[in-house]
Formats: C-alpha cells, structure tokens, sequence
C-alpha cells in the first residue's frame, strides 16, 4: 500500500504557490519595465538610429572634430538663429492652389560663434536685430528678416540660406555651419534638462510683456492691456525653468537698462551657455529620461544645414569648451560701440542700426578677434 505524506503535499502547494507569485510579480516588473522602455528609451533611440544611420556618424562620435568638422585657419564659424514663431502658426501650411507654402517668421536672435579647435577659445558675438544690411537681391532690410525672406521666397538655401550669406557678407566670415531654433523648442529644452541656473546681474521689472495667444485679442477697455503682463527678476543666481528663461532672454522693455537690444543680447548669452554647460554634463548625459527628452524637445522647432556626419564631433567639440575660455561681444551704440542709429525719418520711420564708419570697421573687429584675415568691403 502506497501512503502519502500529506504535511509534504501541503508545503509543495504551498512553495507551488509561492513560485507562482513570484513569476507574476516578475512579469508584472517585466512589463513596467517594456512600458519604461517605450516610453523613454524608445522615441530617443529611433532618433539616434536615423543620426547612426549617416555613414561616419559613429566615428565622429569618438574622432577629434579637427579631423571631421570644416574651419578655416584652425576656427569653426557658427550661426545661430532664434526665430520668433507663436505657437499657433505652423512652419508651412496648404495654399488655395493646392501647393505647399512656408510662413515666415522674424530673427529675434542671432548669434555668431567661433570656436578654436586646439585651444578651445570662443567667441561669441550677437548682432543687433535692426542692423540694416543688404540682403542678396532682395534689396535692403534689417537682418532680423533674412529668415523669413529666404523661407518665403523660395530661396534656394531657405531661411538659413540667405541668412548665413548675409551674415558672411556684411561680417567677412565663413560659416561653417548654421541652425535655427524656435522659442516654443527652446522651452521645451530647457525644461527637459531640469532648467538652468543664471547670475542675473541686475534687478528689472518688465510691464508690457508679451501674453502668447493674446496677440489679437480685444480688451475690453479698447486699451492693449489685456495683451500684456508684469514681469520682474531678482539680482542674483535664480534657477530658471524654460518658461522663466524664455521671458529672461525675450524681454524687451525692461527697467534699470535692460530695455535694450544689447542688454537682451547679453541675457540670451548667458543662457545660451548656462544651457551648454547643463545639456552636456554627465547628470544629463547619464540620464536617459533627461537625455530622451532632451532629444525630443527641439522636433520640428529645430533646423540645421549640416549632415548629420558632423553631428558627434559638434557635440565634442562644444562639450570640450572651457567657460573661461569664452568671450562675449555685442555691437552696441555709444561713444565706444561700432554702430549707430540715424535718424528715423530717412528709414520711413524705422529704429535701425548703421555701422558707425562702414563695414570694414568691424570686419577689423573680428579680425583681430578671430586672428585670421577677413573678407573685403561692401
């Protein structure tokens, strides 16, 4: 006769059951874990995959960017471009004929970069948005609207295009590589690094800002009250998040002197670099929900001309910058500056910016900046 210990049987039942809960809870974590990957990992790494794509991404990703990037007399040469595009107005949009048209939208930055390959010096220079420049054959204009003029014409480099040979023209420089950013992108960046951290030298209050998407609306005081609110910074370091950042550098009416073109330009300086320094450190690079959204924020809001080859060796490169190594310029009126503004009468009452005594001045500038021979006059 066969017996059966039962007080066996029951603890196999029992370790039967435990096995079970354990394999539920795995898959249950397997499953959280599938859905982080989705999530996070997966947008970003089908990006990468289209950059790893590019025959010698990889490599540039490791090689010394001397080796990959274009420069002349050992510098690379830089433009960058903030455009000012509200959030309800798409880059292109269907016409009645049935065709594909693009918007255009304004430059409220643009930035000159140079940076050396072997030391690593860099130097930065915003150009005045009411600079007025010739722009190609399409006669003259201030060189905030290059973009949009390229971008609407059907020119054959776009907006880019003829802004970066605007640029080279009335600077007397090669540019070796040009992106423009949206300001809706830059929020979006900002915020997926966790924002950044700025010394803001001086106190200012700001009354007539902007409302985005109240641009048209009617106040019911028939004033433009309602399309306006009160910005205000403190002096001192204040960690910014991409919406306080963009108010930052986009503030145009500001007290205590920072109402100017020139005070603007030196906030969007600061964080531009602020930006730099956090976007490639190992707390973000290390991340990968940070690095994710880092990569994903900028979608169509950003445009570059280069081939995605050169992609790691930019990164590198920029990475590599020393702070202390960076030097901040602005064309500013007064006394010391190289520009100055005529009479608005002589430009159907336009604000512009004219170069004190000609171009060739601050093509001498850069020269002696960037320690190579510059274009000729114009």
């Amino acid at each position: 006769m066969k017996y059966v210990n039962l007080g066996s049987y029951k603890v196999k039942r029992r370790e039967d059951s435990k096995s079970r809960l354990k394999l539920a809870a795995l898959g249950i974590f397997v499953f959280i874990l599938g859905y982080f990957i989705y999530l996070f990992w997966w947008p970003a790494f089908n990006v990468i995959k289209e950059v790893l794509k590019a025959p010698g991404s990889v490599i540039s990703l490791i090689r010394n960017p001397a080796d990959t990037l274009e420069s002349t007399n050992g510098r690379v040469n830089f433009l960058i471009l903030g455009i000012d595009k509200r959030s309800s107005i798409p880059y292109s949009y269907e016409g009645r004929d049935g065709k594909v048209y693009k918007n255009g939208f304004l430059s409220d930055t643009i930035l000159f970069a140079s940076v050396d390959l072997e030391t690593k010096d860099t130097f930065l220079l915003s150009l005045p948005r009411d600079l007025w420049v010739k722009i190609d054959q399409y006669g003259y204009g201030k060189i905030n609207a290059a973009y949009s003029i390229g971008e609407t014409s059907g020119y054959a480099g776009g907006g880019l295009g003829l802004a970066k040979g605007v640029v080279e023209e009335h600077l007397g420089v090669p540019i070796h590589y040009s992106a423009r950013l949206d300001f809706q992108a830059f929020e979006k960046a900002i915020d997926a690094i966790d924002g950044v951290e700025i010394n803001i030298d001086r106190a200012f209050d700001d009354y007539n800002y902007p409302i985005e998407g109240m641009e048209n609306a009617e106040c019911p005081d028939g004033s433009f009250n309602c399309h306006l609110q009160h910005v205000h910074f403190d002096q001192g370091v204040q960690k910014m998040d991409g919406e306080t950042a963009l108010r930052y550098v986009r503030s145009r009416q500001g007290t205590n002197g920072e109402g100017t073109d020139f005070a603007r330009a030196k906030r969007q300086q600061k964080v531009i670099l602020a930006f730099r320094d956090k976007a490639v450190s190992l707390e973000t690079l290390a991340n990968p929900i940070k690095l994710s959204s880092l990569i994903l924020s900028f979608g169509e809001g950003l445009a570059m001309d280069f081939d995605l080859n050169v992609l790691g060796a930019l990164v590198k490169l920029v990475k590599d910058v020393d702070p202390k190594k960076v030097r901040t310029v602005t064309l500013e009126t007064g006394d010391t500056g190289l520009v100055y503004s005529p009479p608005m009468e002589q430009y159907g009452g336009a604000y512009v910016l004219l170069p004190k005594v000609g171009w060739d001045k601050i093509k001498l500038f850069l020269k002696e900046n960037l320690s190579y021979e510059v274009g000729g006059s114009n």
